[in-house]
């Protein structure tokens, strides 16, 4: 349940009153008007009903630059608002595309508490891993901010959004860039055990990392959409990127080609796997485009590329089953 606010001119009460009591909304009232001539409408709208309000809103208002739609959430209310809710249905979004991408952009700032993040994990899953400690690599996996970039790409190939992709796909790439860098670092000027188990246990690609890495892509789309707790599912995700990465370098460091190929085979397996499971839980929870050209730009790109995925996927496996 949210609370939709709209500070616009007077003369759209009639029209806001309409579609508040065409889109079912629970409730619906403005203030008086102010100053220069407008008002604050406040409706209260249930999950289901909330993405079709604030299309038909945007929708009135877009010619009008002036206007502003605010969604404010609701976490209590007295007395206590039902919302109709079938137990047999199936897993529905609670949260609308607007939302979604104003959460997943925060994800991909690129700023100095990003690269101070990717660079702490980094160190920790370098000596967790050489260490054997499981604790450790589970701790830089809590840290590892590579879940924000990842979850935004794939929302931008569904909604369409080129600037969301570009900005997305930077922060990924830097973000494992800088994994890549500190980890061969350590590694390189320091004598570490780069033949622990856990390091090895990242050197082969079997159905179960893939399964894993499409499980998590997945579950952390539904974490985002459906209200689940991120945080379990940011370990799952993390356990699929940060530490192939790091094994990678390590290996590298010490110049076992052979295995760091394996590892460098596993993280891009596991990265593809997650854009691809990430972009198809979305369009299964309903997210696309607001206008038509919107929606036919996304369909056009995502066939493009959900195929490119799927072919380096093919790739990458064929590439595995070699090495092994």
């Amino acid at each position: 349940m949210r609370i939709c606010e709209i500070i616009a001119n007077k003369k759209y009460k009639r029209i806001l009153k309409t579609i508040a009591e065409k889109q079912g909304a629970i409730d619906f009232w403005w203030s008086s008007e102010l100053e220069d001539g407008r008002q604050i409408y406040t409706m209260v709208v249930t999950d289901d009903a909330r993405q079709s309000l604030i299309d038909s809103i945007q929708v009135l208002f877009e010619d009008d630059k002036e206007a502003k739609i605010l969604i404010l959430p609701v976490d209590a209310s007295i007395p206590r608002l039902q919302e109709d809710k079938d137990k047999n249905s199936d897993i529905k979004s609670k949260t609308t595309r607007e939302e979604l991408f104003e959460q997943v952009s925060k994800g991909i700032n690129f700023n100095i508490n990003y690269v101070f993040m990717v660079i702490l994990s980094s160190i920790v899953a370098t000596i967790g891993l050489s260490e054997d400690n499981i604790a450790v690599v589970v701790g830089a996996m809590v840290i590892a901010p590579l879940l924000g970039p990842n979850l935004a790409l794939s929302f931008a190939a569904t909604i369409g959004s080129k600037k969301l992709a570009i900005s997305s796909l930077k922060s990924l790439i830097i973000g494992i860039a800088l994994t890549l860098g500190v980890t061969f670092s350590i590694s390189f000027f320091s004598d570490i055990n780069s033949l622990s188990n856990e390091i090895i246990s990242r050197t082969k690609v079997g159905l179960g990392d893939i399964v894993l890495a499409l499980a998590s892509g997945a579950a952390a789309a539904l974490s985002m959409t459906t209200g689940i707790s991120a945080s379990l599912v940011g370990v799952m995700v993390s356990v699929a990127l940060l530490p192939p990465a790091a094994s990678f370098a390590i290996l590298l460091a010490n110049e076992r080609y052979e295995m760091a190929a394996g590892a460098l085979i596993l993280l891009l397996i596991n990265t593809v796997c997650v854009q691809l499971s990430g972009s198809l839980t979305f369009i299964c929870q309903g997210f696309r485009g607001r206008t038509y050209l919107e929606r036919e730009e996304a369909k056009s790109g995502l066939t493009i590329f959900m195929s490119f995925w799927i072919i380096i996927i093919s790739i990458l496996i064929a590439s595995a089953l070699y090495v092994n």
